[in-house]
């Protein structure tokens, strides 16, 4: 499988290729168009440390006019769950207080994880405020959905970072489950 994993500005971008099972192609945001993804089996859309959907949204064009228009499966982590949430006509609301740490999440479809409730990093200050209707919401927490999935096509959103505090939490192992579901040859997803 190959993979494009778009770097966002993420601090955390070698923690996330070392969770992706695969051989990734790393590109930055700076450097990416839409007929990238024509080339990959998979695309991954890292988080950001330095970017807000809501307030930098003309320097993530070419992303938004990626996840709208590709045909191929893709993950976006946190920034990027924000993104495919705007791409399709979300709304996004700034949290009063940056929602970061190791927190409990429901999760709502259990072909994610044996457990009916998880822990997971999170380190956001964006929740959704209106999610798109074509999106199913597989987990959530007390600030919202935290995993989306589109009810059509092969993309999925972790609010979390699934690639931080592996040892501590069950998030890479969500995303492991997902990872190989794409991953699979009817690639029909979760």
């Amino acid at each position: 499988m190959k993979i494009l994993l778009v770097d966002n500005g993420t601090t955390l971008l070698s923690k996330l290729e070392k969770l992706i099972p695969e051989k990734e192609v790393v590109v930055r945001v700076d450097d990416l168009n839409r007929e990238m993804s024509d080339d990959f089996d998979l695309v991954i859309l890292s988080g950001s440390s330095k970017y807000s959907v809501m307030e930098d949204v003309e320097k993530f064009v070419q992303e938004i006019d990626l996840i709208k228009n590709t045909q191929k499966p893709l993950i976006g982590i946190c920034f990027g769950f924000e993104l495919i949430v705007k791409a399709f006509g979300g709304s996004l609301k700034r949290l009063e207080v940056k929602d970061k740490g190791i927190q409990e999440i429901e999760i709502l479809d259990k072909k994610l994880s044996d457990k009916p409730v998880v822990s997971v990093y999170e380190s956001h200050r964006w929740e959704i405020e209106k999610l798109p209707g074509i999106f199913n919401v597989l987990a959530r927490s007390k600030t919202g959905p935290e995993i989306i999935k589109h009810k059509n096509l092969p993309i999925y959103g972790f609010q979390f970072h699934p690639e931080n505090f592996v040892d501590e939490t069950d998030g890479d192992e969500v995303f492991t489950r997902v990872f190989s579901y794409l991953n699979s040859p009817t690639n029909v997803g979760i």
